[in-house]
């Protein structure tokens, strides 16, 4: 008697547990970056900069674009060269549309010396808008 007692308790338990309902959480969905292989365009909030590779890939071309809601704005290219850090940037100039060239080298007196074996490229574009905020758009450059 006592054996089924026990039986019949943990049988109406289990019944009761599964019938409960279960919560699902779902993860959120996540916004994708563009990579940088041939061409990407970026514009979500800040300033809008197109970033492509020149045709022989010794450097980037930012343009740039969306100006409307921008104080200002900078950029900036960091990457290793065989073990050393290097780097390249500037500010972006308000309505100037022009194209900018970022040369993974180092230039004096218009001649430049191109790095070699250029790893963990990283570009960034900071834009402070007129309403105070500060937007960052970071980008993985795979060379």
């Amino acid at each position: 008697m006592k054996l089924s007692v026990i039986f019949l308790t943990l049988f109406v338990s289990f019944v009761w547990v599964g019938f409960q309902p279960n919560p699902v959480l779902a993860a959120r969905q996540r916004a994708r970056k563009p990579k940088v292989g041939g061409s990407a365009a970026y514009a979500a909030r800040g300033v809008g900069v197109t970033v492509r590779f020149r045709p022989d890939r010794l450097g980037l071309v930012l343009s740039f674009f969306n100006f409307d809601n921008i104080e200002s704005g900078t950029y900036e290219l960091v990457y290793n060269s065989n073990g050393v850090n290097q780097g390249a940037g500037g500010m972006i100039i308000l309505g100037d549309t022009s194209s900018k060239e970022l040369l993974f080298a180092t230039c004096s007196h218009g001649v430049c010396r191109f790095h070699e074996g250029i790893t963990d490229a990283r570009l960034s574009i900071v834009s402070k808008l007129k309403g105070g905020q500060t937007v960052l758009k970071p980008f993985r450059i795979r060379v």
